[in-house]
């Protein structure tokens, strides 16, 4: 049986290691931390498969529009004063990405692997039976204005051609179907095929269950640095030395870290995403999404959610939970009637990549070495779609869809 080891066991390596273990492949997986751990980007999301969620970061106007955000008091965008000339070179790429012809090839890319992603996380929901951690009543996007509601048109034939369906709804639509809701909202889109996710560290530690059943391996340990040696590589860190002829990178935020011991340079940044839990519980069958406030909230088993913004600051930065906190005073106006104490905080490193598309697949120089990261906010939603397609190019096989937007030598 032929061996294949991956670094990263988030929810985009453990898919990784789930369709290539179906590939008949005996995987390890590599991670200083355990599937499940809350240090994982997989574990603190919204819980949401958003496969209707398809506008990349860039679109034309968007210089004009991060600097009214990094000015107004409620902003879903941070950039610490610290950080921003760090990060200028990979601000300068997003600009390049911002044209109406590059936003439109994004999102395209965008839309195809999140239909994708949608057929391959249903199937394979049926076939770990893990039809109990997940809600299969869509997602919906709430709207205050007229304006933001129009703004939505754009991305209806980027749906319509992948058949991701939805349903535009009126006000009235909007509290038939969540009655809880504050009445500031003038229209909503229920994106039906969207599924959330009931508890998503309970989630990973299920699908890492699975994986162990079927024979995948886990070890436990934090790789920093790759060594080719005599066709094969030796992974290794301060308490690892693991040599494979076979290896996957989807180490999330980290993957440049590791990669830049064999002299690659993505442009790598990472979106720091926070959530506050608070006790509370809510009435709501689904999670909810204030479009013009970038606030999400989805309801857990062990309460409810708020995700709310984008933080770039990089992988060294300490917490900035004030920012967050901010914006419960919007949550209380989307739920009013929701006990808003705080139960718990996190904040989770998320790696996002200019042109909002990921890198899956071969590595330019070294035939043996795949690569899966920079799914942005997205990567629980494009996990299915990126191990199936990963697999297919191990196996040099066919892909479901074109692979051009995602290769690692675009940059």
């Amino acid at each position: 049986m032929a061996q294949h080891t991956i670094v990263g066991g988030g929810i985009i390596g453990l898919m990784c290691a789930y369709y290539l273990s179906v590939a008949g492949r005996q995987v390890t997986v590599i991670d200083r931390l355990v599937p499940g751990d809350h240090g994982q980007a997989s574990c603190g999301n919204a819980g949401v498969l958003a496969v209707g969620s398809i506008m990349p970061l860039g679109e034309p106007g968007l210089i004009w529009q991060g600097m009214k955000m990094l000015v107004t008091a409620d902003s879903s965008l941070s950039i610490p004063w610290r950080y921003r000339l760090a990060i200028m070179p990979w601000l300068v790429r997003l600009l390049r990405e911002s044209t109406a012809q590059r936003q439109d090839q994004n999102a395209q890319a965008i839309s195809q692997l999140n239909a994708l992603s949608n057929r391959k996380w249903r199937a394979l929901i049926s076939d770990l039976n893990l039809q109990d951690e997940f809600r299969d009543s869509g997602w919906l996007k709430l709207f205050e204005s007229d304006t933001a509601m129009a703004a939505m048109a754009i991305q209806k034939p980027y749906l319509d051609a992948v058949g991701l369906s939805y349903q535009q709804l009126t006000a009235d639509e909007v509290r038939q179907l969540e009655p809880s809701l504050g009445h500031q909202f003038r229209h909503g889109m229920l994106q039906t095929q969207a599924q959330t996710v009931r508890q998503p560290d309970r989630l990973l530690k299920r699908l890492a269950d699975q994986l162990q059943r079927r024979g995948v391996l886990f070890l436990q340990g934090e790789a920093r640095a790759i060594t080719p040696e005599a066709g094969q590589f030796i992974v290794t860190g301060p308490d690892l030395k693991h040599r494979c002829s076979a290896l996957t990178v989807c180490a999330g935020a980290w993957s440049q870290r590791l990669l830049a011991t064999l002299g690659d340079t993505f442009p790598l940044e990472t979106e720091r995403g926070y959530h506050l839990q608070f006790t509370g519980r809510s009435e709501l069958s689904r999670s909810v999404m204030h479009m013009e406030k970038h606030l999400v909230l989805s309801p857990m088993d062990d309460g409810l959610r708020m995700t709310a913004g984008v933080e770039l600051a990089g992988l060294n930065a300490p917490a900035d939970y004030a920012w967050v906190r901010r914006k419960v005073a919007i949550a209380r106006q989307i739920l009013p009637s929701v006990d808003f104490t705080e139960q718990s905080t996190w904040l989770g490193f998320r790696p996002s990549l200019p042109d909002s598309n990921p890198v899956i697949g071969a590595h330019p120089h070294w035939p043996n070495l795949t690569l899966a990261f920079g799914h942005g906010h997205l990567g629980m939603t494009q996990s299915a779609a990126t191990g199936h397609l990963l697999a297919q190019a191990i196996q040099g096989l066919p892909s479901d869809i074109p692979m051009g937007p995602y290769r690692a030598d675009r940059f």
